[in-house]
């Protein structure tokens, strides 16, 4: 039997992963043949081109020395074996279209050369690992095995070379680290006398239309598109153009505002102009809308939007938050082949960086404007734990921040006035995605805390489109928040999206507000701005949790526990961002003294 997932399965497992970090890990094990501590360890700086072959890249693999960590459930053939564990361990090739996802992910994540692409524990990598297969099995129907480890993907990265691609075993074995050729056993089924003779005669590595030819990407100028950019056009209009530049796909178009039939548009297309896909009904019901309901790629033999071709249509989206759906029609002359297992998941992989690009684009512009969009949102749904804790204590709850500490959940610091600690645990238990309540500071007529939440929020369906939320209270059962968008946004997606968290809401205002020329808040987002993620996340979790007050309310593992790190990576981006702060204010006064002075 041969070891690893097939082609069908390895695409169900990616396209299950319900953020972009989690398909990366997936890819690495799965394409770059990474074991688990490697995948921690793999940077911007890893990354080159090779010089002959534009549809690989090379990845370097530094040596893990975890104390054998990485062996550890890998091939019992390699364990305890000598390796060097200084430097750069090995090389491996991987896909453009995973070259291109890992760039674009430190370009967004604003990832130095030498910052892992992939800063967790490789004990969390094993937990994302098994928590993309539990949800990739859950939606198809037990296709994909819930309990795939990375193990599992390093076997499927032997099988895809080795039994898919026919690629020379001493190549895999150096790519994959593994130490002899039989380890590679395992991996590989029997074959017959008639497989031998072709293998021996060439046939199978000559055939133009067999599996390498086929594991070939072809959506590679839609990648490009999204990563040179242009100010000029949005993501939406762009990249559409880059992969038709493939001569497989004839057609490619994005289509937006799917929530409500009489506000579809295309928002770009290529191969064909919008008057033609609107006639053929690509704005109502087809691939694109079909894609958007089921929340995954969708998949037709042809249909009228497509003129009867083959073809694919995936879901632009940032994580909950859904732009729209990219379709591609597979082009050539007929009997024209179907949408293939691995050009499925180079698209989907398309459509999600396309969903976080336009995410990017909104917060970029919002930071850079002088003028933004104030609305005003209120809600009593009591899926809000904000609504039903002001509610069941009669008190006002205040959101002071919040701070992402996974791709799915989020902490938040909150001001309670007129509740103590343990009632306010009393009123949220039990409530959805709400746990790990931690006192900071008690009052005589109030506290601050701080609890962990998990997927929707009043103030995460609103960040997820691009805006910044100003101001959160709660009180009496209401839910007032307060969020800037950038001038001149279409606010009906934005509100629609809120309805869809909170079936009640309703905004409540709208107006266009005129930024101050050097407000408290473009001060901050000036010193935000030097900061990665991390580093600001770090640095939000500690002054909100106490850890420069005296006393502190919270210690640096208190923190770095609630912010789901451990001590020495929280350590690490803490002293960074403190770095970089004292850097702009010590910086900013040399100028000054130098501007007096000259």
């Amino acid at each position: 039997m041969v070891e690893g997932l097939d082609a069908e399965e390895y695409e169900a497992l990616v396209t299950g992963a319900e953020t972009y970090r989690a398909a990366l890990v997936v890819r690495l094990g799965g394409e770059a043949g990474l074991r688990t501590g490697e995948i921690t360890c793999v940077t911007p700086g890893h990354l080159r081109e090779t010089e002959g072959d534009a549809d690989l890249s090379l990845l370097a693999v530094p040596s893990d020395d975890t104390e054998g960590e990485t062996k550890a459930g890998d091939d019992p053939e390699t364990e305890g074996a000598p390796r060097d564990h200084s430097g750069i361990d090995r090389e491996t090739a991987i896909p453009a279209s995973l070259a291109a996802e890992l760039r674009r992910y430190a370009e967004s994540a604003d990832l130095r050369e030498s910052e892992p692409f992939v800063d967790v524990s490789p004990r969390r990598v094993q937990m994302i690992v098994s928590e993309t297969a539990e949800h990739a099995a859950a939606r198809t129907d037990g296709l994909v095995d819930p309990d795939v480890t990375p193990r599992d993907l390093r076997r499927t990265f032997a099988r895809r070379l080795l039994v898919d691609r026919g690629v020379d075993p001493h190549a895999v074995r150096e790519a994959g680290g593994w130490e002899t050729m039989a380890t590679l056993d395992g991996y590989l089924g029997a074959l017959d006398g008639d497989a031998i003779a072709e293998a021996i005669a060439g046939d199978r590595a000559g055939s133009s239309d067999g599996p390498a030819a086929e594991s070939a990407p072809t959506t590679l100028g839609g990648f490009e598109a999204l990563a040179d950019g242009d100010d000029r056009k949005t993501p939406l209009a762009t990249v559409p153009g880059g992969v038709v530049e493939a001569d497989r796909w004839a057609e490619a178009w994005v289509a937006r505002g799917m929530g409500d039939r009489d506000r579809v548009e295309i928002a770009g297309a290529a191969g064909a102009d919008r008057e033609t896909l609107v006639d053929r009904g690509a704005t109502a019901d087809g691939p694109c809308r079909d894609a958007v309901e089921a929340g995954e790629p969708v998949a037709t033999e042809g249909s009228p939007a497509t003129a009867g071709r083959p073809a694919i249509a995936v879901p632009v989206r940032y994580r909950d938050v859904t732009h729209g759906a990219l379709c591609v029609v597979a082009g050539g002359e007929p009997p024209v082949s179907p949408v293939s297992p691995a050009e499925r998941r180079e698209i989907a992989a398309l459509g999600r960086c396309l969903g976080w690009a336009v995410t990017a684009g909104r917060w970029r512009d919002l930071l850079h404007s002088d003028a933004v969009t104030e609305v005003e949102f209120h809600t009593g749904d009591e899926g809000a734990f904000l609504s039903r804790a002001s509610a069941a204590l009669g008190c006002r709850i205040d959101l002071a921040s919040t701070v992402a500490v996974d791709d799915d959940a989020s902490r938040f610091y909150l001001s309670v006035e007129g509740a103590r600690p343990q009632a306010l645990a009393d009123a949220v238990a039990g409530a959805s995605g709400v746990s790990d309540l931690r006192v900071i500071e008690t009052r005589e007529d109030g506290c601050d805390v701080s609890v962990r939440v998990e997927g929707g929020s009043a103030v995460r369906a609103l960040t997820e489109h691009g805006a910044t939320v100003r101001d959160a209270t709660a009180e009496d059962g209401r839910v007032r928040v307060v969020a800037d968008l950038p001038e001149g946004a279409d606010v009906r997606p934005v509100a629609d999206g809120f309805r869809a968290t909170f079936a009640d809401a309703r905004l409540a205002s709208k107006e266009s507000v005129a930024r101050p020329a050097r407000s408290e808040d473009s001060l901050r987002d000036g010193v935000a701005e030097r900061f990665t993620d991390r580093q600001w996340a770090a640095l939000s979790a500690a002054y909100h949790g106490g850890y420069f007050d005296w006393p502190r309310g919270s210690t640096a593992e208190e923190v770095a526990d609630a912010m789901d790190v451990s001590s020495p990576t929280f350590h690490n981006h803490l002293r960074k961002a403190q770095r970089r702060l004292l850097d702009e204010l010590f910086e900013d006064g040399r100028r000054a003294r130098r501007l007096d002075q000259g």
